[in-house]
């Protein structure tokens, strides 16, 4: 294509009187170009000096002096085939897989595809590989339809991760479960330290349990606690856990296409929308406890329903009517994770990769575990054989003292270092310290009576006998010092002030003075 200081050098030497052979021979350029430019001048030049009133002037000049441009509407790749395109939909299609089944880092880029259809001996340039992928990805683009909602219908649900100081720790992630409505537009929202089946189910209890009643319809995008797996490109199969929400309340559910947030949009913005209004002012981001955070998430959330939006409605007024149209209400879910485990050598299970204690009379049996967002219940034989808080840091232990009692009284030494010592409560910590350090058979005897009779108690039967027996502090004393103080406790006191109760008391004062006469006459004989 050649310049416009170069069209003007043909107009020119044209009106100077050389032929176009000449001035293409000068200029070295094809004569069908220098014909091309010449019969153009000629023909805006003649149609403009014709004065024609119905010609617009001003755009015969600017087409005279405006730089040359091949006209390439209707051109087409001369080296593109249909085998080519075929190629490139066939890689664009797998890479749309690999999104779906979260290989996204193992996608195609354009430069790879262009090197897979030279591999492949086709004859195409990089910059048409990628005008071929940008016109053949435009065909997918789509229109949003607005939608309109029936009241008590959809419901939309996503997570969000937010920055909290709880407890002093640190800034640590927290989870976020967000609920909109998509007719009401309020927002319910609950925080939980792991992104878990059972945070998953208690999110969706504690939201029906503060509606009332449950949605028609819920909405989830490709969450791993909702999705369990993808069959095919586009369909897919729920986790165990959602299909027991949906059994147990009767909602129907459905899944949005891969990165198509717009398909959810109500909750997609909710969860952006809560963390900025709940947590970004000062202050607003450190919590004693997660329930103090929950708290505070809340009543913040009730605080935001109850505003008007920019429609002029109030989001909670129209969830009033809304609770008219739910499914009725139901008693909450039990949101655990249930398994059968075999208590291993250290009398502990294993509950996602930590370990957890029961009574070591179980090694080697088969316990039920429950696990619940915050705590750990284990079963044997249909009864509670162990609580514990649940741990969620990696390879954890979390240990009882007393079971391992039994262990312990075959094995006294193992007690000093032992993790069950290390993690048991402080005032036992400081018994066996204070003393039974030489003695760790006689503290497994106490141990059973802190059990019995409680940790105040026998710190109490400890300082007592401190004083009466320091150099016998035996468990068989602690109780029986135990069971006095208690004896103590229960034994009423009746006033004594009748008339016959004076009497005995002056008798014996009466006795107590002539024993200590008699006592003194004695001793005066003895010397």
């Amino acid at each position: 294509m050649i310049k416009l200081n170069q069209k003007q050098r043909i107009i020119l030497k044209h009106i100077d009187g050389m032929s176009n052979r000449s001035i293409a021979s000068e200029l070295h350029m094809s004569k069908d170009t220098v014909n091309k430019y010449v019969n153009e001048y000629k023909n805006q030049k003649q149609e403009l000096l014709a004065k024609n009133p119905e010609t617009d002037t001003k755009e015969l000049i600017q087409a005279i002096v405006k730089k040359p441009k091949y006209n390439s509407e209707n051109r087409g790749p001369n080296k593109v085939t249909s085998e080519m395109i075929e190629v490139i939909e066939e890689c664009l299609k797998v890479n749309e897989w690999k999104r779906a089944n979260g290989m996204s880092k193992q996608q195609m880029r354009k430069i790879d595809i262009h090197e897979y259809l030279l591999k492949k001996n086709f004859n195409i340039s990089y910059s048409s590989v990628k005008r071929l992928v940008k016109t053949i990805e435009d065909r997918h683009r789509e229109a949003f339809i607005r939608q309109e909602y029936v009241l008590g219908d959809v419901c939309e649900f996503d997570w969000g991760t937010t920055k909290l100081d709880i407890g002093g720790e640190g800034y640590k992630a927290y989870q976020m479960a967000v609920f909109t409505p998509a007719k009401s537009g309020i927002r319910y929202s609950m925080l939980f330290k792991s992104q878990d089946t059972p945070a998953f189910q208690q999110s969706h209890a504690e939201f029906f349990s503060f509606c009332k009643g449950n949605f028609r319809t819920m909405v989830y995008d490709n969450m791993r606690v909702a999705v369990k797996k993808f069959v095919g490109l586009f369909e897919k199969e729920p986790t165990k856990a959602l299909t027991e929400l949906s059994i147990y309340y009767g909602f129907n559910f459905r899944f949005t296409n891969i990165a198509k947030g717009n398909e959810k949009g109500h909750v997609e913005r909710s969860v952006e929308y809560v963390r900025r209004k709940v947590f970004s002012e000062p202050g607003n981001d450190k919590f004693g406890t997660l329930a103090e955070a929950n708290k505070f998430l809340f009543e913040e959330c009730m605080k935001l329903n109850n505003k008007e939006a920019s429609n002029g409605l109030v989001p909670m007024e129209i969830f009033k009517e809304e609770q008219k149209h739910l499914f009725p209400n139901l008693p909450k879910f039990e949101s655990s994770i249930y398994s059968e485990n075999r208590v291993d050598k250290y009398s502990t299970v294993t509950v996602s990769q930590n370990h957890y204690s029961v009574p070591d009379t179980l090694v080697g049996k088969m316990v039920k575990v429950k696990m619940f967002t915050d705590k750990i219940i284990i079963y044997y034989d249909n009864s509670i054989v162990a609580k514990h808080d649940r741990s969620f840091k990696l390879h954890d232990w979390k240990i009882e003292i007393h079971h391992y009692l039994r262990t312990l009284h075959k094995k006294p030494g193992a007690l000093k270092g032992s993790t069950a010592l290390l993690q048991t409560d402080t005032q036992i910590k400081y018994i066996y310290e204070q003393y039974y350090t030489k003695d760790a058979k006689t503290f497994l005897q106490v141990l059973e009576i802190i059990y019995e009779k409680g940790i105040h108690a026998v710190t109490e039967a400890l300082r007592e006998l401190e004083k009466l027996s320091p150099m016998d502090m035996s468990a068989d004393k602690v109780k029986v010092i135990c069971e006095s103080r208690k004896e103590k406790e229960i034994c009423v006191t009746v006033p004594l002030n009748d008339h016959l109760t004076e009497k005995s008391r002056s008798t014996l004062s009466i006795y107590d003075k002539l024993a200590a006469l008699q006592s003194r006459k004695l001793n005066k004989e003895a010397v």
